[in-house]
């Protein structure tokens, strides 16, 4: 099936999707109208649970999009952007070490100063004299580290490129198609002030269709290389590359974000999942809940589009 006519496929679930894309609510007939397993929607259709997507080729064009426009907290998938300002800055030394990487990790600096005082050195340790390569892959989950080390490493990223406020800067400058990108606090870091790392799922379709075509202003074709090494799952037949995200903070929020290579060319997904944690306490399966939905709603929205069931191989 070729990427052109399947716009087609889609035509009569985006017509019936339109109506509702300005609401924020999980209730949309464009997503519930897709193959899923009945636990899931029922989480999909209930309050509070707000869900955003977007799926299409990689010229733009949308097969089926759910409140794209809506602002949505990113979790780690905003790491993708980081990735590429950080390759792009650094693109002459990507196997050496970060310069000035232990000025970053000191105990009171805001990239690590939350964490606790042992983690501290585990992190310097780890980072000090990784190479810009290595603390992007550790930053994309493609190591064998703890948690907080992964972060730690998108926080001296950060950190290297001036700080939420300018990373932000960086990345609206890429491209004005990121707009809404909003890096507001280093990982781990209280979401409510000064505020959570936001985008719209628009914004991640933008990226990840900029780079699947290796065509996004500024960046060389070495860099886009390594961007696409970092990116792409290992194993994957057809290629897949994406970057997702995770909070158990209020809100509990899941987002899959990437492509998957087909015979047509790249389909872009991208789901966003947010539900405020319920008082007085929610259940300890909710968690476990928005991520499962998340990744139903991707496998689905990828096995419309494609026309076979996806094998994404991530829970």
């Amino acid at each position: 099936m070729r990427v052109k006519s399947l716009a087609m496929v889609f035509l009569a679930a985006l017509m019936a999707a339109s109506s509702a894309q300005a609401q924020r609510t999980a209730a949309g007939p464009g997503l519930e109208s897709l193959k899923l397993p009945a636990d899931k929607k029922a989480l999909l259709a209930e309050a509070g649970v707000d869900v955003t997507a977007w799926i299409g080729d990689a010229n733009g064009q949308a097969f089926l999009e759910r409140g794209a426009r809506d602002v949505m907290p990113t979790a780690s998938a905003i790491k993708a952007f980081y990735l590429v300002e950080f390759f792009a800055k650094h693109a002459d030394r990507l196997d050496e070490p970060l310069p000035k990487s232990k000025d970053h990790l000191t105990d009171d600096h805001p990239a690590v100063s939350h964490f606790a005082p042992d983690v501290r050195e585990e992190i310097r340790k780890e980072l000090t004299t990784a190479s810009v390569r290595r603390i992007g892959l550790i930053m994309q989950g493609r190591t064998d580290v703890s948690n907080a080390i992964y972060n730690a490493a998108a926080n001296l990223v950060t950190a290297d490129l001036g700080g939420p406020e300018k990373l932000t800067a960086l990345i609206h400058a890429r491209d004005p198609r990121f707009k809404t990108v909003a890096v507001r606090r280093y990982m781990l870091r209280d979401r409510t002030l000064p505020g959570d790392n936001e985008a719209t799922a628009e914004a991640f379709a933008a990226l990840h269709q900029a780079l699947s075509t290796r065509k996004l202003n500024g960046i060389s074709d070495s860099v886009m290389t390594a961007v696409h090494e970092v990116l792409k799952r290992p194993g994957s037949n057809p290629p897949f590359f994406y970057k997702d995200g995770a909070l158990g903070s209020d809100p509990l929020t899941s987002v899959r974000a990437g492509w998957k290579e087909t015979p047509a060319g790249p389909v872009i997904f991208v789901v966003m999942c947010r539900q405020p944690i319920r008082k007085p306490a929610s259940s300890p399966d909710d968690y476990k809940r928005i991520q499962e939905l998340s990744a139903s709603l991707r496998d689905a929205l990828l096995a419309t589009a494609t026309g076979k069931t996806a094998e994404v191989g991530t829970p």
